[in-house]
């Protein structure tokens, strides 16, 4: 081939202008500038790649691989954002998403935009809502440069090209294919022509349509020697393995231009359907950011194509996928944007050769990454499934205590379990505050904080159905009393994961009506009807978890049952209403300050703190899932008789004894716990660690001197319990309990000359302020979860400690028999003090 090519007279070289001319922009002509900042103009590869690695090497949302190289050997990157894991946070396979750019080297928007999604999804990692909802319940897969030779080229000459030739500039800064057969060098000039068109390059359609798709090496749309022939192409399919493809559920392709969407139809009309609503839902958010620019939705197929990606990505997985042709708008007969003048012109260029709009302003750029980052935040979300309701709860309004809690549980990938916890029967005329939590975050907010509809929806799409039926009667929660959550905080008041996924209204259910249907203790039927932001109805049967698949969603089941598209409101749960008066629920009081256990998982327990301010401290002694000690902490609020630990932190990192460094400790959330309370020595716990909701019913297992659910008389032996711990050494300390007038346990929460998480305990006699644990205890053997089997763990004699106590300073001692601990002391502060206690030496 090198041989055959011509010197660079040959063909003449034209630059773009910004003034009149063959190929006269009308505007300033784009130069890449090698920096990873977006600004209002293009970048380099190098500088977006830079961003892309930046992110990535930084952020735990990101997550690069190479996925294939090009022609030229160079790396082709794919990158998942996202938390991760493969699960969502409710324990479900996670959805894949995949989207691409920079198939066309010429096309430089593409890579720009793919460049903004993760920006912008960056950037809003911590907002609590839509973007903190997607990384945490999607895999998303960007490939923001698939073509990388070509996109290199174009950059390398971002001003010539060849032109003319074969009715258009083709080679420097109009290159639009991959490098086969040509050199990086613009003036040879016998290969410009040369390469493959890799959106032709595609089964089942490869060499399908010869109008628009070509065997010849030179023709603008060559489609390759065979389907995925091309290096380029073969990493495209790897980066939709990362998904893996077993989850894809959308799949777009971004080019320019034309200001279009070139969407993809299959002979499976609910898919298209699905399609059809999704890019309605893209375009109607779009048109409402700024520059107000409409996508509109030009649908092909089904049973023929040209070999593009959005044709494998349909066919082959049979999702929802399109080609995005980013503005200006074009030259399509009919023309979708007829009051718009087309290509260039449309920032007031000349458009005198209508390529100047592959060409996009620069003063446009930023607006145009940012607004399509936005859009596509919806279509994932929109692809991310349908609503489902996940919990609901009763409160009562006097005491603020929790009377009946229902929750769906994950127990398989396609299987939820409802958990029902009814404390006691809501009564007749008495006031209660309905508390509904959804799998998603549900409502749009303005910048003032008031819930609006998402831009582009109908105002409609914001009511909200909560009603019980009893017998022949329906009970309505009061319109004026309903209110979304934007504070964090869970039941009654605040979202419980994301803002807005909560949802509470008054409820009152009166004897004047229901005096005839409730006799006794009576069953009532809870119905629930909501959309989501894009107006996707409720999962009616959150049993089977709505999931993609052939097409179109399964389990997702409208009001009769019927597993379809559309979905509907939520009759699932019931509850027990009576007629009898009922006493106050219980509500948390200061003896709940005590150790707790599952008579199931003994050996492994919860240390439960009561504060004089509302708030409560959780330390919870397990193991790890193979059998290592393990310890959570937590600092939660005092709500009624709940108690919320959100979020639950593991600390790691500190080394026992004198070599222990606090900076080296390091928190991390790790989950969360709640905690209903139906009476002084009685509890349920839920716990959320990894994705899935594990239960346990808990008993006391010790009451504390001076406090059995009210207060009782001052003293040291009484005062002493609660939390202590060493200044020098924060990140460890000790759960001091009095259990009578002289006997004391104690739980020293630490760390072994490893690092690894520890936890010490045993029994001692507390006398005149000192006491002596001569053989305290560690344990080993038991599983995390739900593989606890109290039967493997073992207990192994630690040492000596002994304490000596004031009412807020002591010393601890110890002497411990086991290689790596030894021989110390540390002198001890109060940590907490337990509301209902005081301490008198």
């Amino acid at each position: 081939m090198a041989a055959a090519l011509s010197p660079a007279w040959a063909q003449p070289i034209v630059a773009w202008t910004e003034g009149p001319g063959p190929l006269g922009l009308g505007f300033p002509v784009p130069v890449p500038v090698d920096t990873p900042l977006p600004f209002d103009g293009f970048r380099t590869y190098a500088g977006l790649h830079a961003r892309h690695q930046d992110f990535a090497l930084t952020l735990d949302v990101v997550h690069a691989e190479v996925v294939g190289q090009s022609l030229a050997g160079r790396d082709i990157w794919a990158y998942r954002l996202g938390d991760g894991d493969a699960w969502t946070v409710s324990g479900l396979p996670e959805p894949a998403i995949m989207t691409q750019g920079g198939i066309h080297a010429r096309e430089w928007q593409s890579p720009e935009v793919l460049t903004g999604i993760m920006e912008t999804l960056v950037a809003n990692r911590d907002d609590s809502h839509l973007y903190r909802y997607l990384l945490d319940n999607l895999n998303l897969v960007l490939v923001p440069v698939l073509n990388v030779d070509g996109f290199l080229q174009t950059q390398r000459y971002p001003t010539e090209n060849y032109y003319p030739s074969e009715g258009g500039p083709r080679d420097g800064r109009m290159r639009r294919k991959n490098m086969l057969n040509a050199d990086e060098v613009l003036t040879t000039s016998g290969d410009h022509l040369m390469g493959v068109d890799l959106n032709r390059n595609n089964p089942p359609f490869w060499a399908f349509s010869p109008g628009r798709s070509s065997p010849s090496p030179t023709s603008i749309v060559h489609h390759g020697s065979g389907p995925h022939s091309e290096p380029e192409v073969q990493a495209m399919v790897a980066a939709s393995m990362l998904g893996p493809q077993s989850r894809l559920r959308m799949y777009t392709d971004v080019h320019s231009f034309s200001q279009v969407h070139f969407s993809v139809n299959t002979a499976n009309a609910r898919r298209n359907a699905i399609q059809r609503a999704l890019l309605r839902d893209f375009s109607r958010f779009h048109v409402r950011l700024s520059g107000a620019k409409d996508y509109v939705d030009l649908a092909g197929g089904p049973g023929g194509g040209i070999g593009s990606t959005d044709e494998y990505f349909a066919e082959t997985f049979q999702i929802p996928s399109w080609t995005l042709e980013i503005e200006p708008s074009g030259t399509l007969s009919p023309d979708p944007h007829p009051n718009l003048p087309g290509c260039g012109a449309d920032y007031g260029g000349f458009a005198t050769d209508c390529h100047d709009g592959f060409i996009l302003p620069e003063s446009e750029i930023r607006r145009v990454r940012d607004n399509l980052a936005q859009a596509f935040a919806i279509a994932y979300y929109h692809q991310a499934g349908p609503p489902a309701v996940a919990q609901v709860r009763f409160i009562d309004e006097a005491t603020g205590a929790a009377v009946f809690d229902a929750e769906w549980d994950v127990v398989a990938e396609d299987a939820r379990s409802l958990h029902l916890n009814q404390v006691q029967a809501l009564q007749l005329d008495r006031d209660y505050r309905l508390w509904v939590r959804f799998d998603k975050p549900m409502r749009w907010r303005d910048p003032a904080g008031s819930v609006i509809a998402l831009p582009g929806q109908p105002q409609s799409g914001l009511a909200v159905r909560t009603e019980a039926r009893i017998g022949a009667q329906t009970v309505v929660h009061d319109p004026a009393s309903g209110s979304w959550h934007a504070a964090p905080g869970g039941a009654p008041d605040g979202y419980f994961r994301y803002r807005d996924d909560a949802f509470s209204a008054s409820f009152v259910f009166p004897a004047s009506t229901l005096g005839g249907e409730v006799a006794g203790s009576t069953a009532a039927t809870l119905t629930v009807g909501a959309a989501d932001l894009v107006g996707l109805e409720l999962d009616a049967d959150p049993a089977t978890p709505a999931d993609w698949a052939d097409g179109h969603w399964i389990g997702y089941e409208d009001e009769a049952g019927a597993d379809g598209d559309d979905g509907g409101a939520d009759s699932t749960l019931s509850f027990e209403l009576t007629d009898q008066f009922q006493n106050a629920p219980f509500t948390i009081q200061p003896g709940i300050s005590a150790a707790w256990f599952d008579p199931s998982h003994a050996g492994e327990g919860f240390l439960i703190e009561i504060l004089e301010d509302g708030r409560a401290v959780l330390y919870w002694f397990t193991y790890d899932e193979q059998g290592n000690q393990r310890w959570f902490i937590g600092l939660g609020e005092v709500r009624g008789n709940t108690l919320a630990f959100d979020p639950l932190l593991l600390a790691e990192g500190g080394i026992f004894g004198p070599e222990f460094d606090p900076d080296q400790v390091v928190l991390t959330p790790l989950g969360r716990a709640d905690f209903i309370f139906s009476g002084c020595n009685s509890a349920t716990m839920r716990h959320t660690v990894a994705g899935r909701n594990l239960r346990q019913n808990l008993i006391r297992l010790t009451s504390l001197t001076g406090l059995d659910c009210l207060p009782t008389p001052k003293g040291l032996a009484t005062g002493v319990s609660g939390s202590w711990y060493d200044p020098d050494h924060q990140g460890e300390g000790f759960v001091i309990e009095a259990i009578d007038a002289d006997r004391v346990l104690v739980y020293w929460f630490t760390y072994d000359d490893q690092g690894n998480q520890v936890w010490v305990f045993g029994e001692g006699q507390l006398d005149s302020g000192t006491v002596v644990i001569e053989e305290a205890l560690i344990s080993s053997g038991g599983l995390f979860g739900d593989a606890f089997d109290p039967s493997q763990v073992a207990l192994t004699p630690w040492g000596r400690i002994e304490l000596e106590f004031g009412c807020e300073t002591g010393t601890v001692s110890y002497d411990s028999a086991l290689p790596g601990f030894g021989a110390g002391s540390q002198n001890l502060v109060r940590l907490t003090r337990l509301a209902g206690l005081e301490c008198s030496e």
